[in-house]
């Protein structure tokens, strides 16, 4: 026996179902997209960095000057060389540096320590220096975040930006 105007399509339960899945498949896809992992975070921090140097450094090019970058504990500022003294320059304020991003930097192998602020003597020193030829001193800046290994040991891995040459920025990521 056949039903004679029997429906051929999907319940309102099924339909409904059907939009419930996509809806959770949406907003776990979208979430695992939006993460980012630390290893991104730092890397990205590096690289704005990286790009704020060769911006200065060809500015110091153009300018016939030279620029440095002096360090905060939580910024860096860029500063010109107006002969005697380094002065800030008044249309830049300090670049923040991203709270979850420790921040290390060596000179001749050296680890230097960051004011929190403005030096005592009130006069700016640059740690890193781009002459006016576009070359720089030679550093090594660590960028990097601590992670807890489940042996309860911290493994600190970091992202160094470091100087090959007078005019070269390298960037690689280390693990001790």
């Amino acid at each position: 026996m056949s039903i004679i105007g029997g429906s051929k399509g999907f319940t309102l339960l099924e339909i409904l179902l059907v939009v419930l899945i996509v809806s959770i498949m949406t907003a776990v896809g979208a979430n695992i997209i939006n993460s980012q992992s630390i290893e991104r975070v730092i890397q990205n921090q590096a690289q704005k960095f990286d790009v704020d140097l060769t911006f200065i450094c060809e500015k110091a090019v153009l300018e016939n000057q030279a620029f440095g970058i002096e360090f905060y504990t939580e910024s860096y500022q860029v500063l010109r060389y107006q002969q005697p003294q380094w002065l800030s320059i008044e249309s830049q304020s300090p670049s923040a540096m991203n709270e979850e991003i420790a921040v290390e930097l060596l000179l001749d192998g050296l680890t230097q320590e960051f004011e929190s602020e403005l030096g005592a003597d009130g006069e700016p020193l640059p740690h890193i220096i781009c002459q006016s030829d576009g070359s720089f001193n030679a550093f090594e800046l660590r960028f990097s975040a601590t992670q807890a290994v489940g042996s309860g040991q911290d493994i600190q891995t970091y992202y160094a930006l470091y100087t090959e040459s007078p005019w070269q920025i390298k960037g690689a990521w280390y693990q001790p």
